[in-house]
C-alpha cells in the first residue's frame, strides 16, 4: 500500500498474523500449512461424495469430512460451504493468537467462485417437487451469496465490516486484497480474509459436460498449469482465511507476524470483441501498481504463486502478463491447482503459500510439469537445486472475465517481528 494518500492520513502497514486452512491437504493453520504445500503431495483423487460415472471428469480436490473440527450442534445448522469457512476462520484466529475481547472489532471479506450452491439447488427442487409447500425457510437463508460470511462471522464473534465478493478464479485473493485495503485505511484494526467453495454435484456435472474441466478420456485427466498437455482444470472445495493486522497493532499486542502484506493492486483487462478477454492487450499495470505501493522492484521478486487453473489460453495470458511486469525471467513461478484443485478458497491458500513462504516454509513446486509452454521463465519445480528462502513473493489472481489482482508478500524486516 502506498505509504500516504494526497491530502489523507499516513496509510498503515499489513501484516498476516494467522493463518487457517480446509482442503484436500487436511485441516490445518500456520506452519502446519506450510509444512503441507512444501510436500507437494497432492489431495486430488478420484471423487467419492458423489457419483460421477456420467460426467466426463473423474476427479476433484475433497476436503472430506469435516464434522469432527465442528462445535455441537454446526453440523446440523451449518450448511456445508459454511462449515468449510467457519472452521478455517477459527484456525486463523486461534494461530493470530487474537483475544476473544478484540473480535467484535476484527472485519471479515470473503470470496467464493460459486458461493453455496448445493442449498441454492435444495432450494429449487423443493419448489419444482411440491410448488411453494416446498420451499424451505430454513434453506432459503443459505442461498444468498453472503450466507457463508454472515455465518462465519455469527459463529466466531467477528462484528467488523463485512463483504462478500463472487470472482471465478481470483475471488480469494481479491479478497485478501480488500481486507488489507480495509486495514491500511484504518477502517479496521484486524481482519478475516480469504476464500470459501464447496465442490457442489450439480456444478461439478454441468462444468464437466460444457468442457472446463481435465476430461478422463482420452485423458489422463489432471490440472496441468503452464504444460502442453493441459485440458482444463480440476475442481476442488475448502476454506482458507488469513488474519490482516495493522503493523502497530499486532507488535502492540506482541503477536507473531508472518510476513508483511506490502502491496495490492486490482483492477481488469481489456476484453477484445471476441475470445478470452487476455486475447487483447495483455497490460501488466496490475502488477506494476502492487509493486509500486510495496516500493518494489521488479527484479526483487524472488517468487510468484499465479492462478494456473490449466486452461491452455488462461495460463498462456497469465504467463505473458507475468513476463512483462517482472522481465528478465528470475522470479520462481508455481501455482498450487494441482494440489487442492480450482475452488474459492485457492485464492486464499495462494496468499498464505506465499506468507509461508517468505517465512521460510518452502515453496510448493510443480511436481507435475513435464512439457513447460514457455522456456524463458523459471518454474518452480520438484526435484531443482534447494535455493535460499525468498524474501519477496507475489500472488497474482486472474479471473477469466479478464479481473485480476495482485498482492506482494515480503519477509518481515527485524528477527523481533517474526519471533513467535
Amino acid at each position: 500500500m502506498p505509504p500516504a494518500e494526497a491530502g489523507g492520513a499516513a496509510r498503515r502497514r499489513v501484516v498476516v498474523t494467522g493463518i487457517g486452512s480446509v482442503s484436500a491437504l487436511g485441516v490445518a493453520g500456520g506452519a502446519a500449512v506450510g509444512e503441507a504445500l512444501a510436500r507437494g503431495v497432492s489431495g486430488v483423487g478420484p471423487v467419492r461424495s458423489f457419483p460421477t460415472e456420467r460426467c466426463w471428469s473423474r476427479l476433484g480436490g475433497e476436503a472430506g469430512d469435516v464434522t469432527p473440527h465442528l462445535q455441537d450442534g454446526e453440523a446440523r445448522r451449518l450448511a456445508r460451504a459454511s462449515q468449510l469457512g467457519v472452521i478455517a476462520a477459527r484456525l486463523a484466529l486461534n494461530d493470530a493468537g487474537l483475544p476473544a475481547g478484540q473480535l467484535g472489532v476484527v472485519g471479515l471479506v470473503l470470496g467464493s467462485h460459486w458461493g453455496d450452491f448445493h442449498s441454492s439447488e435444495t432450494f429449487a427442487l423443493g419448489f419444482l417437487a411440491r410448488g411453494t409447500l416446498g420451499l424451505s425457510p430454513l434453506v432459503f437463508p443459505n442461498t444468498v451469496m453472503n450466507a457463508m460470511a454472515a455465518q462465519i462471522s455469527i459463529s466466531v464473534g467477528v462484528r467488523g465490516p463485512m463483504l462478500t465478493l463472487n470472482e471465478v478464479d481470483a475471488g480469494g485473493d481479491l479478497a485478501v486484497a480488500r481486507g488489507a485495503a480495509l486495514v491500511a485505511s484504518g477502517r479496521a484494526r484486524a481482519v478475516l480474509a480469504g476464500g470459501c467453495d464447496e465442490l457442489s454435484p450439480i456444478l461439478y456435472r454441468e462444468l464437466s459436460r460444457l468442457g472446463t474441466m481435465s476430461q478422463a478420456e482420452p485423458g489422463p485427466e489432471g490440472c496441468r498449469p503452464f504444460d502442453r498437455r493441459a485440458n482444463g482444470t480440476v475442481l476442488g472445495e475448502g476454506a482458507t482465511l488469513l488474519v490482516l493486522e495493522s503493523r502497530e497493532a499486532a507488535l502492540e499486542r506482541g503477536a507473531r507476524i508472518y510476513a508483511e502484506l506490502a502491496g495490492a493492486a486490482w483492477g481488469n483487462l481489456r476484453a477484445p470483441a471476441h475470445g478470452f478477454p487476455g486475447a487483447g492487450r495483455r497490460d501488466p499495470a496490475v502488477v506494476r501498481r502492487a509493486l509500486g505501493a510495496a516500493s518494489t522492484a521488479a527484479d526483487a521478486v524472488d517468487l510468484a504463486y499465479l492462478t494456473g487453473a490449466g486452461h491452455p489460453e488462461h495460463d498462456a495470458c497469465e504467463l505473458d502478463l507475468v513476463a512483462r511486469a517482472l522481465p528478465g525471467g528470475r522470479a520462481r513461478l508455481s501455482a498450487l491447482t494441482p494440489l487442492v484443485g480450482e475452488h474459492g478458497g485457492l485464492g486464499g491458500l495462494r496468499v498464505a503459500a506465499a506468507t509461508l513462504a517468505v517465512a521460510g516454509f518452502g515453496v510448493a513446486a510443480l511436481a507435475d510439469l513435464a512439457e513447460p509452454i514457455r522456456d524463458d521463465l523459471r518454474f518452480a519445480r520438484t526435484g531443482a537445486p534447494a535455493e535460499s528462502p525468498p524474501r519477496t513473493a507475489l500472488v497474482h489472481g486472474l479471473a477469466r472475465g479478464g479481473t485480476h489482482v495482485a498482492l506482494v508478500l515480503r519477509a518481515v524486516a527485524s528477527p523481533s517481528e517474526a519471533a513467535a
